[in-house]
């Protein structure tokens, strides 16, 4: 089950009705103040009340509705706080309720006739998934499950969004819908605000759901019954001896039953202490510790949610009191993490921005959403400042060497009328970094500009380790990482993809001597290193260094003449998945070679 829709009306600052999508990674962005925070807790307020409703007895969730006290318990009874050693506590069921002079829009309150707080969910539902509901519900369901929750001053409800004909029947299914939806997908929210508390109420979710684990175990239901079996012993004495003594006053009563709390709700976790050279409760550390202690908390649980659940993660202001370093490492764990669960972001830091998917991300402005349709628009949203066009492209390739732009840039745009487009306005820019030593600075800086980085290297030794690094550290995803292959070679790199017959006339045109394709020919070193045996073999004055650079300029000018046709049949498919890297979407529409230069290459 994935959530595929969100729509709010008349919660805090959101006035009119607004909605967005959800995919694996949605992003919220936009200046502060506008909404993003409201949508989130919006939603998370959805997912909690559809929990709460799922636990209802059956003789009430079956109305659909509550209204007077009841509603006002429902509703109010989430923010009971006990109290423990830490202080008040928040956990989730005590932090997501909803009271209306609170929640409501205060400009909304004093008008005659207002409407509802109205937040609906739509759910993806899967065949499987399909089969259950209908067996559980007796309601047929054709993949699509939106569902509402109406809040008002004395009232609430929950059901199927379905008008007319057989509303009724869905009305009178919603303890059942409720609890289909909570037994397959959970959440947990995360503020701005990362308290104590906070922690604590992560932990006490983390340590639930491990718990559970144990509870299916034949040992703990027989250990556990008879507990309970003698806790209520004990209560239902209390009861009896109360009832008895009530009636002296109250002959009318009949009984006095006492309701206790679960025995297996003693998982609960009091203080977290951390060892950093001094044994100190979180609650003593700062708020970056808090903020990196909730976060770690929320890896954890993702990952044991996983394991019965689908599970949404939504963080609201992510970046909040964490370092530069650890900003990027969260961004990437959000990546990872949306490769199984759903994960929701609230924020205005452009790291945190989607650059693969620019509609999974949704503007956040005077408190209404729309899907981003452009990098200009995220940028503007959350006042990213740009000054050149180089700063303003929507996808940045970084390369190691000054002539890999020429080469690149020259064959990918081969037979593609819009790549060549993007190339010339700036939109896709390739950016020589001067050695792969130097990325790791380039990614950071290119971060903060909202573009989509992809990373180059050659597939040498330096190459290939550096790859290893930024996936280590978290600047890059893997899938944001390329290597350029000569397939028939152990280390490579760019100008070992091309025929030495493209380029050794132009060579030895540069130096004056009379290069021949076998200085080229030995597969035990990579392209420059056999330039520089051949120059020394042919008496070619001046350092490396210098005579690699000059080869270098020379071959990006031979191989820009030559075209695609001077690729080495075994390099075509490198380079065709570079192309498809960078442009998905026109590359996957025509290949970069034409009929001759296949017919070229293959020859």
């Amino acid at each position: 089950m994935r959530l595929v829709e969100v729509t709010v009306k008349n919660y805090r600052s959101i006035g009119s009705q607004t909605k967005f999508d959800v995919e694996d990674l949605t992003t919220l962005v936009g200046p502060n103040n506008e909404g993003k925070s409201n949508l989130l807790r919006a939603l998370g307020l959805g997912m909690h009340l559809i929990e709460r409703w799922s636990k209802l007895p059956a003789v009430i969730s079956t109305r659909g509705e509550l209204t007077g006290a009841a509603a006002q318990s429902f509703l109010r009874s989430t923010r009971v706080a006990p109290t423990s050693r830490l202080g008040p506590s928040s956990r989730r069921q005590e932090t997501m309720g909803y009271i209306w002079l609170d929640d409501y829009p205060l400009g909304k309150q004093d008008r005659p006739g207002t409407h509802p707080t109205v937040i609906r969910l739509k759910f993806h539902l899967s065949a499987e998934e399909i089969r259950i509901f209908t067996a559980m519900t007796g309601i047929a369901n054709n993949g699509e499950l939106p569902v509402e929750m109406s809040l008002s001053r004395g009232a609430t409800s929950f059901g199927v969004v379905k008008p007319g004909r057989g509303a009724a029947g869905h009305k009178a299914k919603a303890g059942e819908i409720a609890t289909f939806i909570a037994e397959r997908l959970t959440f947990v929210l995360v503020p701005a605000v990362r308290t104590v508390e906070q922690a604590r109420n992560l932990l006490n979710d983390l340590t639930r759901l491990r718990i559970r684990e144990i509870t299916k175990s034949d040992e703990y239901v027989k250990l556990t019954e008879r507990l309970s079996e003698l806790r209520q012993s004990a209560v239902a004495d209390v009861g009896a001896e109360l009832t008895a003594s009530v009636q002296r006053y109250l002959p009318s009563v009949v009984n006095v039953e006492l309701v206790t709390t679960d025995f297996e709700r003693s998982d609960t976790v009091d203080d977290v202490l951390i060892d950093d050279g001094n044994i100190t409760s979180i609650a003593s550390k700062g708020d970056g510790v808090k903020s990196l202690v909730t976060l770690a908390l929320i890896q954890e649980l993702a990952r044991e949610q996983a394991r019965s659940h689908s599970f949404i993660l939504l963080v609201d202001e992510p970046e909040a009191h964490l370092h530069a370093s650890a900003v990027h490492e969260l961004q990437i764990l959000f990546q990872d993490l949306s490769q199984t669960q759903q994960v929701i972001l609230a924020t205005h830091n452009p790291v945190f921005v989607n650059r693969d998917r620019i509609g999974s991300n949704v503007l956040v402005q005077t408190n209404e959403a729309t899907p981003a349709k452009s990098i200009a628009q995220i940028r503007q949203a959350i006042g990213v400042q740009l000054h050149d066009n180089l700063d303003s492209a929507e996808t940045v390739v970084l390369i190691e060497g000054l002539t890999d732009e020429t080469v690149l840039s020259s064959l990918l745009g081969n037979n593609s009328s819009k790549i060549q487009a993007d190339i010339r306005s700036g939109r896709v820019v390739f950016k020589p970094t001067k050695g792969s030593g130097k990325l790791r600075s380039h990614i950071l800086r290119e971060k903060s500009t909202v573009s989509r980085i992809i990373a180059v290297l050659d597939g040498d030794l330096a190459g290939q380790e550096e790859a290893s690094r930024l996936t280590a550290s978290n600047l890059l995803s893997p899938a944001s990482i390329f290597i350029i292959r000569d397939t028939t070679r152990k280390y490579s790199e760019l100008e070992d993809l091309f025929r030495p017959s493209s380029y050794i006339d132009g060579l030895s045109d540069e130096f004056g001597r009379a290069f021949d394709s076998k200085h080229f020919a030995s597969r035990k070193v990579k392209w420059s290193e056999n330039l520089v045996a051949a120059a020394a073999s042919l008496g070619i004055p001046g350092d490396a260094e210098e005579t690699e650079s000059r080869a270098k300029m020379r071959f990006a000018k031979e191989i820009a003449s030559a075209g695609p046709s001077s690729l080495k049949p075994t390099a075509v498919e490198n380079i065709e998945a570079l192309r498809r890297l960078i442009w998905p979407t026109s590359a996957s529409e025509t290949s970069f070679l034409t009929v001759d230069q296949i017919a070229a290459v293959a020859n």
